[in-house]
Parts: C-alpha cells; structure tokens; sequence
C-alpha cells in the first residue's frame, strides 16, 4: 500500500509540526530563538523514548498479544523521558542568569523540580499516545495487507489445480489420437503452466501478458473440439502495459468450455470478447448449452466462488459482473475499473 510507504515520512512530518507548536506556544513568554532552541530541545529529548516505545515496545506486544504488559512499559518509559524536561528546563534558566539568553518571562517561577516534572510527564504521556496511536494504526494496516495477500494466494493456488486436471486430460486423449499434435500442445501448455507459476508469485502482470495466457489456453481447446464448436473471439487492447491481476480471467472462459454442450443437429459455440479502454476492462463470454437438465458436478462453482472473492478484495464496488443462465446458454460479463 502506498500510505504504508509513506508512514515514517508522516510521523516526521508530525515530530516537526509539533516542534513548530512548542515553538509558538513559546514565543508570547520568550524571544524566538529562545523558544525555538527550547522546543527542539524538548523534542528531540523525548524522541528516541517515543520512536522506541511506539516502533519497538509496541510492535512486540502486538506480535505477542501483550498489550496489558505495554500498557505498564508505557507508563514507565513516559515516566523516565520526563525527567529529562526539567533538566532541560534547568539548563535554560541558567544560560538566561549567565546572560547566554536573554532573561524572559517562559521560566519564571519554574525552579521547583516536582512542579516542572508534573508539567513533563503531562506533555510525555501525550506525545508518547500519539505517536503510538499513529503506530498502532500502521501495525493494524500491515496485518490487514498482509491477511488479503493470503486470502489472494490462496485462491489463486484453488484455481490452479482444476485448470491444470482440464489441459492435461485434454492433452492425454490427443496423445492417443495424434502424437505429434500433442507434443505441440504439451510445449504450448508448458507456457501456460510457467504463466501460473510466475502468476501465483506476482500481484500484477502486464494486460497483455494475461491475454496471451487466455488465448494459449483457447488455443488448446480449438484443437480438443475440432470442428465440433465454433469458438469466435474479440481482442481489442489500448495498453499493453497496463498492470492487471493475473490468473483472475481464466474462469470464465474455462467455464464456458468446461459447460458447453456437444450438439447434434446444431453447431454449439462459445463467444469471446475482451475490451480494455483507459481504466476500463471488459470481460464478455457466452457459450451455449443443452437444455436438458444434468447432474452437477459437486466441484462446480468453486472456481466462480474463487474468483468472485477475488474482485472483492482487489476492487471492492469498482466492478460488476453480470451472470445469466438461461436455458440454451450461458452469459457472464464482467467490467472493472482499474
């Protein structure tokens, strides 16, 4: 995710905006150097307690699911930075009476330790809450991404086997028929199968790269059906370079070979078509079918199931699929944008 990239160069960005507001917030009582050199002071003293409570201390309870023990080193670790401001503050109040600053209004009446340490610890507990807020948050988007690359890896690896079963066995009756066909096909399918390996290792791939895949793939079942199955396709792409999700096509039109009926008096036919324009992508498959009732197969669906969780997580509402199943064919059309 772009925002995790990002995260270390905000929480600088707020140590900085909050040096600016300890800065201002000096001003009115003191000169502007004297605040400016006080406020980097106080911030770059609770900085390495802060950036080690929130980034280290934090992370290890998280992973640990000790939060109850975090809880008791925030506290002390808050306690402990904040014995450093009075000394801070001490140290001011001594270049002013030596003259190094000019005398100013900012410490009157702070030469008590405990009132000083009060204030500290207040300013300490609040920046450390922020800053391990800020943490939390991040730590909580990094598990979430990490979680739906599972669930994508693992949907991916629930496709593979079932297409893998259909080329193969589709492959061992053309060995049994022309040899020399399906040696040609086994060397076609090698592509295929180096494009799933490669697929289930990359989150994006190029849109041309996944068309390819689909047309190897289409390729092989022209040769299974022969002159059984009209097979009409449509290819228009605008950019070849456009990055895509891979392996997330292959159902619908393995489906539509998987469920197309044989005919005998009718020529049967499976209709392709595949647009890609600016930030649009359009799927369309049609393929027809018998109109007498079959017996499901029990693994039937899972494949659509797959992919259907799939688009959930990769677009959320920024797609939508049509499926309709009548009684002589069967029509999907998915749009998505990019």
């Amino acid at each position: 995710m772009t925002l995790l990239k990002k995260y270390d160069r905000f929480v600088i960005l707020i140590w900085i905006f909050l040096t600016i507001v300890f800065w201002v917030r000096y001003i009115p009582d003191s000169s502007m150097l004297e605040g400016g050199l006080l406020a980097i002071s106080i911030m770059s003293c609770l900085y390495p307690f802060t950036t080690y409570l929130s980034k280290s201390l934090l992370q290890k309870a998280m992973r640990q699911n000790r939060m109850l023990l975090f809880t008791g080193q925030f506290f002390l670790v808050s306690a402990i930075s904040a014995l450093f401001i009075p000394v801070i503050l001490h140290g001011f109040l001594y270049l002013e009476e030596s003259g190094f600053l000019p005398p100013s209004e900012l410490l009157l009446g702070r030469n008590l330790f405990s009132i000083m340490y009060i204030n500290a610890l207040l300013v300490a507990l609040f920046v450390n809450f922020g800053f391990c807020g800020l943490r939390f948050h991040e730590e909580s988007m990094k598990l979430h991404e990490a979680l739906v690359k599972s669930q994508l890896q693992i949907l991916q690896q629930q496709i593979s086997p079932h297409f893998m079963f259909n080329v193969l066995n589709h492959i061992n009756i053309l060995m049994q028929e022309d040899v020399n066909l399906a040696s040609s096909l086994l060397i076609r399918y090698s592509k295929i199968l180096r494009y799933q390996l490669d697929g289930s290792k990359n989150s994006k791939v190029s849109i041309a790269e996944e068309v390819q895949f689909l047309k190897d793939f289409i390729e092989i079942e022209k040769v299974r059906w022969g002159n059984e199955l009209a097979i009409n396709c449509s290819w228009k792409i605008e950019d070849n370079h456009k990055a895509f999700p891979p392996l997330l096509l292959i159902t619908f039109i393995e489906n539509a070979f998987k469920h197309v009926a044989r005919g005998i008096s009718e020529m049967v036919y499976v209709n392709i078509t595949f647009e890609q324009i600016a930030d649009s992508i359009c799927l369309e498959v049609e393929n027809s079918k018998s109109g007498i009732q079959q017996e499901k197969d029990p693994v039937s669906g899972i494949g659509l199931k797959n992919v259907k969780k799939r688009l959930e997580i990769l677009y959320g509402e920024h797609y939508d699929l049509t499926i309709r199943d009548a009684e002589t064919t069967y029509y999907t059309k998915l749009v998505i944008k990019l």
